[in-house]
């Protein structure tokens, strides 16, 4: 089955990611149309891919018969309310995480998606990553977990993609209406989870929370079998772009540490420790893609030690989850990550933002 599918939002993840991974799966999927609020941005992105189809809105690129599935990557505050009608109208959907900014928004999606035969997708690529598959079937004989690190300390993908593509921005074009309407939703998207008075720390903390951490602990979550029991400790710092947390999983504590700034470089991975065995895996910056990707697995005894590497693996994440996507429509695969799934996020981060709240008013 050949999916044909519509884009909405036309920005550097569908430019760089998701528009050559689609073109590359041209037996799975034909890009039909695209939709961007930005015209001059819808203009040189499907000239320069060489799309027909061009709508103005979601709702008219929503209402073409001829598309099967749209991908969602508008600004995260309007996920949501595009996806539902996407699903109303009959398409599969795929949405860049975060599925939604707030529980109230999320909740009303997960009913929809209930509602519908429509299979939606939330694209948390990192755990379509082949190393981190393999760390997964490595915890199958791992014996009992003793200690988990997880990491996110890394520079924003401009320092790395500028040196490798060039991205198309809006030429100040926007209706200026719009922005006033997608501001105004995000902060009081912003101000259901983190309260109409919290200071700019919380809030960036927050943004950071869906964007950048969203990756790993939906990725920790799946790793290890579900949520923690409670959050331990957070602390927010460096304007929110720092974060540190410390999560009870009954028998063994998690550490994750987050942090954004100019440094170039991306640290970004997992480790999992139980008495005598480990397992360590690193993801790569995800805007130079088919970067080389290896599971280190450690075991040791009282007279040996043993290292073993499987991988490199090179196979992008994007392309492996847009595959996952098309298996779920056309042969009825199990779908790994649904808006239901992604409840544990947005209840681990109002956890998270709660301890470091109470850290702050120390």
């Amino acid at each position: 089955m050949r999916l044909r599918v519509g884009l909405v939002g036309l920005g550097e993840v569908a430019q760089l990611m998701h528009i050559p991974t689609l073109h590359k799966l041209q037996e799975q999927f034909e890009l039909t149309a695209v939709h961007d609020v930005s015209p001059s941005v819808l203009a040189r992105v499907a000239d320069h891919w060489k799309i027909a189809k061009r709508y103005d809105t979601a709702a008219a690129l929503f209402a073409d018969p001829e598309i099967d599935a749209v991908l969602i990557l508008s600004p995260d505050q309007h996920h949501g309310e595009q996806a539902r009608a996407a699903i109303a109208a009959g398409k599969h959907v795929f949405i860049e995480k975060p599925a939604c900014l707030t529980a109230a928004d999320l909740e009303t999606l997960v009913a929809a998606e209930a509602a519908s035969d429509r299979v939606v997708m939330v694209g948390y690529m990192r755990r379509f990553a082949p190393a981190f598959m393999a760390a997964k079937q490595e915890l199958t004989n791992f014996g009992p977990i003793s200690y988990v690190r997880v990491r996110d300390v890394i520079c924003e993908g401009p320092w790395f993609f500028n040196q490798t593509d060039k991205v198309v921005t809006p030429n100040g074009d926007i209706p200026a209406a719009l922005i006033d309407e997608s501001r105004a939703l995000r902060k009081a998207m912003m101000d259901a989870m983190c309260g109409a008075d919290a200071p700019a720390i919380v809030r960036r903390g927050y943004e950071v929370m869906t964007g950048l951490c969203s990756h790993s602990l939906s990725a920790m979550r799946d790793l290890l079998g579900g949520s923690p029991k409670r959050v331990i400790g957070a602390q927010l710092s460096q304007n929110g772009e720092q974060l540190t947390a410390m999560f009870d999983y009954g028998s063994f504590t998690a550490i994750y540490e987050c942090l954004i700034d100019d440094i170039a470089r991306f640290d970004a991975g997992i480790e999992v420790f139980s008495k005598n065995k480990r397992l360590n895996f690193r993801y790569n910056t995800p805007y130079l893609r088919n970067l080389p990707m290896t599971l280190e697995v450690q075991e040791s005894t009282g007279d040996s030690n043993l290292v073993r590497a499987l991988g490199p693996f090179h196979k992008d994440a994007f392309q492996i989850e847009l595959e996952a996507f098309h298996a779920s429509i056309a042969n009825g695969a199990p779908n790994r990550t649904p808006p239901s799934d992604s409840r544990e996020d947005i209840e681990l981060f109002s956890k998270i933002l709660a301890v470091a709240k109470s850290t702050l008013a120390e």
